[in-house]
C-alpha cells in the first residue's frame, strides 16, 4: 500500500515530526510491500511564509548555519523578530482556517496553502493518507486539510483513498465531535498508532482494527481495545524519510524516546499518561544503539528527548553505555528534580553529553508540591538545580503558576524560592494552571474549590462545536462566590517580580532545539557558522516545505 503521513501546520520550523517518523519505521517492518511517504507540512508553511517575506531567506540562512555567527546573541536576537513575524503569519492562517471551517470562507492565502498542500499529496497516488496531530493549534489547519483533500480526491476520482487522523491531540478532544465536524475524515485513531497503522496498510476490515473510530454508513463505529506493544517490538524511527537539511537548525537535533508514559504517573494535574497504553521502556543498549546508528549514518550529534520522566537509575544505565562506545553525542532531557540526582549522578549525565534539563519544578511552596502529589521537596529541588549548574548542565525550570488553592502566601514561597535558584536557571517556562478533563483535579473539582464551566471549543464546524480535553473553570473566592481563575494573576506577578531578578535570560526565548545547540556550541566548533548541514536525498520538491516565543 501507498501511503502518505502527513504532519500539518502550527509547530515550531525547529521540529522534525517524531510521530510519522516511528509509524513509518513500523509500518515498513510489518506490512511488507507498503511504501510510506512523510509530509512535513509545518515546515512547508514556514519556508513558504519565509519565500514570502523580505527577510525570510535571510532568517533561513542563518538558523541552517549558513551565514552569520548562530550562537552569537545580539544576531540571535535580530533574527528572532523575523521568526516572530513569520509565526504571527501562520497563526493568522490558523484563524483562517477555523473561519473556513465555520462558514466555509476560503482566505487567498489559505486556498493557496491547502491547494499546494494537497497536489504534493496526491502527487504521490496514495492509498491511504495519515495526518499527525500532536498540538492544539495543529487542529484547524489539519481539519481544514482533510476537507480540501478529500474534495480533490472525489473530484479526481482517486480509488479508495480514505483519510485518517491520529496522534496525542486526539485523546485531548472529543473525537465524536471532531467527525461530526469534519465528515471529510474517514477515521480516527487515539493512542498510540502503530498496530492501527499496520493494520489499516494490511487492509484489514476496518471492524477488526482495535482502537480504530471510523465511519460505518451514517453512524461513527468505535472498535473495542487498542493493543499494547512492547517498546522491544518497535523499530527506531526512519528520520531519513525528512528533509533534515530544511529544518530551521544549524545542525540536526533530533528528537528520541526511551520510554513510553511516565514513570510516576500521580501528579494530579497531569493528562500526558491518557495517549499511552501505559509506562514502558526500551532496552538501554537498544535505545543507545538508535543514537549510535543515527550519529553514524546522519552525523546527528544533538538529540532532544521526548520522554515524560527519565528515571535516575535509567538514566545512568544510558549514559554508562554511552560512556562505554565512546560516543560522542549531546542531549536534552526532562528531569524530576528529587534527592537521588545526586552531584555524582549529575556528573555522570554531564560526562556523557547531558547539557540541558527541563525540570519538573511546578511550585515553590512544600504545600502546593504535595497537594499536587509531585513528590518532590523544595529543599531537594533547590540542591539539585545548584548541583546540575556546577555540573555543567544548563537548566530550564518549569513553573505552574495558580496551582488549586493557592494563596499568597503560597505565592511568596515560590518568589523566594526562584529569588535563591535564578542565578543557576537559564531559562524558566511560567505556565498558568490548566484544568483537564479527567484527571484527579477535574474530577474532584469541589474539593479544591473549582467550578468547571464545561470543556474548551477548538474550533466550529457543521454546527457542532470540537470540544477539547481542556476545561473552563473558575475558583470559589473566600465569600463563597466564584472568580476567574488566578494562573494569569500569578503569572503576571512573577513577570513583575523578576525584572528585579534581571533581565530574561537569552536560552528562554530560543526553541529547544536552539537551546542545545547554543549550550554545547563552545563544547563543538568555535564558530557554529562553519558547520555543513548533513545532505540527504529526500523524493519530491513538495518534501521541502507546549510554548517558546522563537
Amino acid at each position: 500500500m501507498r501511503v502518505v503521513l502527513v504532519f500539518p501546520p502550527r509547530a515550531s520550523a525547529t521540529y522534525m515530526p517524531l510521530g510519522i517518523a516511528s509509524l513509518a519505521s513500523y509500518i515498513e517492518s510489518n506490512v511488507p510491500g507498503s511504501l510510506v511517504r512523510l509530509m512535513d507540512l509545518n515546515l512547508a508553511a514556514w519556508i513558504q511564509a519565509a519565500d514570502q517575506d523580505v527577510q525570510g531567506r535571510d532568517l533561513i540562512h542563518f538558523v541552517r548555519g549558513h551565514q552569520g555567527m548562530f550562537t552569537d546573541p545580539g544576531q540571535t536576537l535580530y533574527h528572532k523578530s523575523i521568526w516572530d513575524r513569520l509565526r504571527q503569519k501562520i497563526t493568522a492562517l490558523g484563524r483562517q482556517a477555523e473561519i473556513f471551517l465555520a462558514s466555509g470562507e476560503l482566505s487567498l492565502a489559505l486556498k493557496t496553502m491547502l491547494d499546494s498542500q494537497v497536489r504534493s499529496i496526491l502527487a504521490h497516488d496514495p492509498e491511504l493518507v495519515g495526518i499527525s496531530v500532536l498540538f492544539p493549534e495543529q487542529v484547524p489547519f489539519a481539519s481544514a486539510l482533510a476537507r480540501v483533500l478529500k474534495q480533490a480526491i472525489e473530484e479526481t476520482a482517486v480509488p479508495g483513498c480514505p483519510i485518517v487522523m491520529g496522534g496525542a491531540m486526539m485523546s485531548a478532544l472529543s473525537v465524536p465531535d471532531l467527525m461530526t465536524a469534519v465528515p471529510e475524515i474517514d477515521g480516527v485513531v487515539c493512542g498510540e498508532g502503530e498496530e492501527a497503522a499496520a493494520d489499516l496498510c494490511a487492509r484489514t476490515a476496518w471492524p477488526d482494527i482495535p482502537g480504530l473510530i471510523f465511519r460505518q454508513g451514517d453512524t461513527v463505529q468505535t472498535n473495542p481495545g487498542s493493543r499494547t506493544i512492547s517498546l522491544k517490538q518497535v523499530p527506531a524511527p526512519d528520520f531519513s524519510k525528512l528533509p533534515i537539511p530544511d529544518y530551521f537548525n544549524p545542525v540536526p537535533v533530533l528528537p528520541v524516546l526511551f520510554s513510553r508514559g511516565c514513570a510516576w504517573r500521580k501528579c494530579r494535574f497531569c493528562a500526558h499518561n491518557f495517549s499511552f497504553g501505559g509506562y514502558r521502556r526500551k532496552p538501554v543498549a537498544a535505545f543507545v544503539s538508535e543514537l549510535e546508528r543515527y550519529h553514524r549514518t546522519l552525523g546527528v550529534t544533538h538529540f532532544y528527548s521526548a520522554d515524560e520522566y527519565i528515571l535516575p537509575k535509567d538514566m545512568d544505565a544510558i549514559c554508562e553505555e554511552i560512556l562505554a562506545r565512546r560516543l560522542s553525542i549531546f542531549f536534552h532531557i526532562l528531569g524530576k528534580p528529587t534527592a537521588d540526582c545526586t552531584p555524582g549522578r549529575l556528573a555522570l549525565w554531564s560526562a556523557a553529553g547531558c547539557k540541558w534539563i527541563g525540570w519538573g519544578i511546578e511550585s515553590g511552596s512544600q504545600r502546593l508540591l504535595d497537594l499536587i502529589n509531585k513528590g518532590t521537596c523544595v529543599t531537594d529541588i533547590q540542591r539539585v538545580i545548584k548541583d546540575s549548574a556546577a555540573a555543567g548542565i544548563s537548566n530550564l525550570g518549569l513553573m505552574i503558576f495558580g496551582l488549586p488553592t493557592s494563596t499568597d502566601a503560597d505565592m511568596d514561597q515560590t518568589l523566594a524560592f526562584l529569588s535563591d535558584v535564578y542565578e543557576d536557571l537559564a531559562g524558566l517556562t511560567a505556565s498558568a494552571f490548566v484544568l483537564f478533563d479527567k484527571t484527579h483535579f477535574a474530577r474532584n473539582a469541589g474539593r479544591y474549590g473549582l467550578k468547571i464551566d464545561g470543556p474548551v471549543d477548538l474550533f466550529h464546524s457543521s454546527h457542532t462545536a470540537v470540544k477539547s480535553g481542556r476545561l473552563k473553570f473558575r475558583e470559589q473566592a473566600e465569600d463563597g462566590s466564584y472568580r476567574a481563575p488566578k494562573g494569569a494573576v500569578e503569572v503576571a506577578r512573577w513577570q513583575q517580580y523578576r525584572r528585579w531578578l534581571g533581565e530574561v535570560p537569552l536560552k528562554e526565548q530560543l526553541p529547544p532545539e536552539h537551546v542545545l545547540i547554543h549550550v554545547t556550541s563552545a563544547l563543538t566548533s568555535p564558530s557554529m557558522s562553519d558547520i555543513t548541514p548533513v545532505r540527504q536525498e529526500h523524493p519530491g520538491p513538495d518534501h521541502r516545505d507546549m510554548t517558546h516565543l522563537f
